[in-house]
């Protein structure tokens, strides 16, 4: 018996499946999703407006009156009074400003010249610099270089060039220093 009612509903579903009623059905049917807004109108989404400020006169306040007392002052009292300090200025330029001189901030350890490297020279380069206002140095120039020809000069010219100083400051000002020498030694690590 249960094998006649499974040979029965597998026909069946042949049948049903040969007619192709389920699938045009399917494929005429469209699925359309469901939007759902409530009511709006056009005022829910605008800026609400507020009122203009109105400006409130400005009124001075009422005079004050004289509370100066007039007190006699017995010879020889400690005065209370807040002491006048006369034309004292206090900052840059001021009576407590201080005069600096300028200060090594940053020295670059300059390259190695190769051939000097390789042959085991040691040896220094003086360089003249201008300190400017900033603390920056400009126009390196070689005074020196021991022993000659051998890229001392040259390696200490780009390191001066990178040398950094705090400026020095006269009256609350910085003021640019021409002539500083600075001397680069290139020793080989024993």
């Amino acid at each position: 018996m249960g094998l006649s009612v499974t040979v029965a509903l597998l026909a069946t579903m042949y049948t049903l499946i040969e007619s192709g009623l389920v699938g045009e059905t399917e494929r005429d049917v469209r699925k359309i999703a469901d939007i759902w807004q409530s009511k709006r109108e056009i005022l829910d989404q605008t800026k609400q407006l507020r009122p203009e400020k109105t400006e409130v006169p400005v009124e001075r306040p009422p005079e004050l009156p004289d509370l100066s007392l007039a007190v006699e002052v017995p010879a020889g009292a400690v005065s209370m009074t807040a002491p006048q300090m006369g034309g004292l200025q206090i900052g840059l330029g001021g009576g407590f400003a201080r005069d600096t001189d300028y200060v090594p901030i940053y020295v670059p350890q300059p390259d190695y010249p190769p051939a000097a490297l390789r042959r085991g020279i040691s040896g220094y380069a003086v360089v003249e610099v201008i300190i400017t206002t900033t603390g920056g140095v400009r126009d390196p120039k070689l005074l020196e270089e021991y022993p000659q020809n051998k890229g001392f000069g040259k390696y200490a010219l780009r390191a001066a060039k990178k040398l950094k100083y705090k400026p020095r400051v006269i009256d609350g000002k910085a003021e640019e220093v021409p002539g500083v020498l600075y001397k680069f030694s290139f020793q080989i690590a024993k």
